[in-house]
């Protein structure tokens, strides 16, 4: 039988979206239909059976498809320009070089030639700092720290706008072009960020603006975007991100990073074929397949070892160089220069390493890039046929053995360690893992030179250059996940195993005496991110371990105008000034038994309502007009002056308190790791602690924030009702409750088993 056009209307009417906390009933009206009359015609059966189904079909198709090509269309378009964002900036950084270079010849006679080289220098890395300072402040630096603290549920203000996007890309492009001694791949994890949330601006990706977790999820994208447009490595990009920008990351997210960085690496090389004429890998090498002794590991982990020290010392170091700098910065230049301090403090920097850079040899002169590709060549660079081929000798007529291999090596690793550090205190944007990658590779080429001279054997020298680079990243950055750029970057895994474990053992030497880079920045900077356990006793805190006493200000269950007056009167003026903005409700203070939390903007407005119910009474000969979340009798008792402090209200009645949020109540024994991921996945300001349902303390983000610990988890959580379904999964999933309590203005509502939540998500294929 046809179906008339009302009979679908009337379906499409009926039908309603699938909740995952439906019970029995609800389920038979998601299948569409009531149970009917048995004396129902056979076109209402026919319609049942087929209609409804279809329909059903269709509306969650459609609604899946809308959803899909709005991620796919999304990461499509971030992938592609975040490449195209990366190529332009590549490109204006070779043109400002190239004008370097012709400017600097125009000079007759060496000396003016280093006058031009220095002036030209510094006026490039003036218009940089103007640039980044003027138009957007938040672009100096990295990136990659604050898109931490981002991703971890810390908004940092004007950090994600377009007036940053267009200062990190001129101030990058005048920073690079100055000579200056930094990278790019913290820059272009921020313009990847922000190419992200200016698309979520757009009409067409309202669904995805609208929830928080999909955002944060195109974000963490944007981050692998942006290590992959850098490197034009698509799995050590997603990896690398991965490490560096999130203490907890959701696996069902790979998909949206792999794929968003697969289109970014397309378009990368297909955009660096014509900027570079290069289709390959970004460092070729030509490694035998196994091109090392076994006896050789041994000096491979020494190796390690003495990067693992090295990058430790680049933080040590940088921690000094910057507390100089702040120092400095109050004394002298801002009582001095005011509003100029970062162009003088940056003008200083670059005449400092110019007049040192440009007189020690050519080799100073050649890009991060060239100098990889030189370290990583196969044979000793004494050798004839290889001192010939390099980008120093090709590029510049000159040799890296002139005067001295050892000497010349040994001072671009003294020179540049010192100049990275230096540069990225200036107020431009930086990245890090490009010049401590060309570090590390120099000195691993230092050692394989070394070990040559004295063994007198051949070796394939560019493979300590590969181990050296890779293990003194992986310090100097955290990372294991650098192991496979390298792979991805040389197109080789003939050093598959002396990289590996040479980045755990770099990595680990580094962490046993220092802090990384982007730890160390996030802590210089102020910046808020989760911990990371790292020592094993912390495992055995709880919550109980951690906790504040019980707040100083609660309410009670039952309580009088007069004594919320005071309440939020006292609580304005809290301690160093802050203001006490959550309250805990209790059942009673001998009990102690935890009935929600009220904000204080919910009181405020529950006075507000006390004091229109009384002007509404007297306007009416004194009949009292209800208002909303409070009855008349309510209203006629707190809104009479004479009855403050005697007559009393019950908080729990009262609709206009919600007396639950975003506020978890977790039991006194919850492990502390399990605290941090209930914080940072959950984005709780605080947890309140209680046992036997008696609140017991209180423990506020900032206090996890400033201790060095690290891990969480919980058995029986109580939960909101309109908790979205993905925090659901995620709570029993991460935290392995077998049972979650669902409460309502601190009344318990349900209980929401794993084994229950499984069985849908199955069935309805959530």
């Amino acid at each position: 039988m046809k179906q008339s056009v009302s009979d679908l209307n009337t379906l499409n009417g009926r039908y309603r979206p699938l909740q995952l906390l439906d019970d029995d009933e609800g389920l038979e009206e998601f299948q569409g239909f009531r149970t009917c009359d048995t004396e129902a015609s056979g076109s209402l059966i026919d319609m049942k059976t087929t209609s409804i189904p279809l329909a059903r079909t269709l509306l969650e198709r459609e609604r899946m498809t809308s959803f899909l090509q709005s991620s796919w269309v999304f990461l499509l378009l971030l992938g592609a320009l975040a490449s195209i964002t990366a190529w332009s900036i590549d490109a204006g950084v070779l043109i400002v070089s190239r004008l370097h270079q012709s400017f600097t010849a125009l000079g007759e006679g060496w000396l003016r030639e280093y006058l031009l080289y220095i002036l030209f220098r510094v006026f490039i890395l003036l218009l940089g700092v103007g640039c980044t300072v003027v138009v957007c402040p938040e672009a100096v630096g990295s990136g990659i720290p604050e898109m931490k603290s981002i991703l971890g549920g810390f908004p940092l203000p004007n950090y994600l706008t377009g007036r940053a996007l267009i200062a990190k890309c001129f101030g990058l492009v005048f920073a690079l072009g100055s000579g200056l001694t930094i990278g790019k791949e913290g820059p272009f994890v921020h313009l990847s960020s922000i190419i992200a949330r200016q698309l979520l601006n757009l009409p067409l990706f309202e669904q995805i603006r609208q929830s928080n977790d999909l955002t944060q999820h195109m974000l963490a994208a944007a981050c692998a975007v942006g290590v992959t447009a850098t490197f034009g490595a698509p799995v050590g990009g997603v990896l690398f991100s991965i490490e560096v920008t999130t203490s907890y990351y959701v696996t069902s997210n790979y998909w949206r990073a792999f794929f968003s960085s697969v289109v970014s690496v397309v378009v990368f090389r297909g955009l660096n074929s014509l900027l570079a004429g290069s289709h390959g890998s970004l460092f070729t090498t030509d490694f035998d397949a196994l091109p090392y002794e076994t006896c050789e590991i041994a000096l491979f982990l020494l190796l390690a070892v003495i990067c693992g020290v090295l990058a430790g010392l680049l933080a040590r170091s940088y921690r000094m160089i910057l507390d100089l700098k702040e120092r400095s910065m109050v004394q002298f230049l801002l009582p001095l220069c005011g509003g100029l301090s970062p162009f003088i403090y940056a003008a200083l920097v670059a005449l400092l390493f110019s007049l040192v850079e440009y007189p020690v040899g050519r080799f100073m002169q050649l890009t991060q890039h060239q100098t990889i590709n030189d370290m990583f060549s196969t044979k000793t660079l004494t050798a004839h046929e290889v001192s010939n081929t390099t980008h120093l000798s090709v590029d510049f007529g000159s040799s890296w053995t002139s005067p001295s291999l050892i000497m010349n090596l040994f001072t671009y690793v003294v020179v540049r360690f010192w100049s990275m550090i230096i540069s990225i205190t200036v107020f431009v944007p930086s990245g890090i893992v490009t010049p401590v990658f060309a570090i590390g590779a120099v000195v691993g080429r230092l050692f394989g030179e070394m070990i040559v001279i004295l063994s007198e054997g051949e070796l394939s020298v560019g493979g300590y250059a590969v181990v050296g680079a890779a293990s003194f990243t992986a310090g100097a950055t955290g990372t294991i996940s650098i192991a496979v750029i390298v792979f991805e970057l040389t197109g080789q895994l003939s050093y598959m195993i002396p990289v590996l474990l040479c980045v755990i053992v770099g990595r680990a030497v580094t962490r046993s005496f220092s802090l990384d880079m982007y730890e160390t920045m996030a802590r210089q900077k102020n910046l808020p991110q989760w911990p990371d356990l790292t020592k094993q006793i912390s495992y055995s805190l709880s919550a109980g371990d951690l906790m504040r006493d019980v707040p100083s200000f609660y309410l009670v269950r039952h309580q009088t105008l007069a004594s919320i007056k005071h309440l939020l009167d006292v609580t304005s003026r809290g301690k160093k000034g802050k203001v006490v903005d959550v309250f805990p409700v209790i059942d009673d203070v001998r009990t102690m038994i935890m009935l929600g939390v009220a904000t204080r903007e919910e009181l405020e407005s529950l006075v507000v309502l006390w004091e229109l119910s009384l002007r509404s009474e007297k306007a009416s000969n004194y009949t009292c007009v209800p208002v909303a979340g409070i009855t008349a009798k309510q209203a006629i008792v707190l809104s009479n002056p004479a009855t403050e402090t005697s007559e009393v209200v019950d908080l729990v009645h009262l609709e206009v308190l919600s007396l639950e949020d975003e506020y978890i109540h977790v039991p006194r024994d919850t492990f502390a790791s399990h605290l941090i991921l209930l914080i940072s996945v959950h984005k709780c300001p605080q947890l309140f602690v209680t046992h036997r349902g008696k609140l017991q303390g209180v423990i506020h983000a900032a206090d996890l924030l400033a201790r060095s610990l690290l891990s969480l988890e919980d058995e029986y959580i109580h939960v909101p009702r309109d908790t979205f379904a993905s925090h659901l999964i995620l709570l029993i999933s991460v935290h392995k409750c077998p049972q979650l309590f669902v409460t309502h203005r601190g009344k318990l509502q349900g209980v929401i088993h794993a084994a229950d939540l499984l069985a849908r998500s199955r069935r309805y294929k959530l």
